[in-house]
């Protein structure tokens, strides 16, 4: 699953990897952490037609071999697809890239951690890049819910910020 969204997109966001229903339809953030992510947007903004939206790791079926597939991506299946969300990155060349939960943000900023710098823009060469909470993690953990809100918040005043730049 490459992932969704256009190709123009100033705003990248980057999950884990797929769970079963995104196996099934082929599409990124399905479930209920999808329609969390759906709202989110909107609190920034945006739509789903407006970012792209991808994971770490592309393909979890070929990889699983022990149930459930929806568990953290093991540091090899990371080292397999890194090097294509790099490609990614390069080919969609956006602004921003938003980091859903503590696995893309260590993809792609080695050492960071989550509790420490979500909801703050953190620099990755040319592209701003935003962790948030994941949104299944806002699901099973409400205490985290209104963070994720207020982080969201930043992405909408980051993509404003661009629009500026621009005039």
């Amino acid at each position: 699953m490459p992932g969704e969204g256009s190709g123009a997109a100033s705003v990248v966001i980057v999950g884990e990897g797929p769970g079963r229903l995104e196996d099934a339809t082929g599409r990124p953030f399905v479930g209920r952490a999808g329609r969390l992510l759906d709202e989110l947007l909107r609190q920034a903004g945006l739509a789903r037609a407006d970012v792209y939206i991808t994971n770490v790791i592309k393909d979890r079926a070929a990889t699983a071999t022990t149930p459930p597939r929806d568990r953290p991506p093991s540091s090899a299946e990371v080292a397999a697809c890194l090097p294509w969300l790099r490609a990614q990155l390069d080919v969609l060349r956006p602004r921003v890239v938003v980091t859903l939960g503590r696995h893309s943000l260590a993809a792609l900023l080695p050492g960071a951690q989550i509790g420490e710098v979500h909801g703050r823009p953190q620099r990755l060469g040319s592209r701003t890049v935003l962790p948030l909470y994941h949104p299944s993690y806002a699901l099973h953990n409400p205490a985290v819910r209104p963070l994720l809100f207020r982080d969201i918040r930043v992405l909408g005043r980051l993509v404003r910020g661009l629009g500026r730049e621009g005039e």
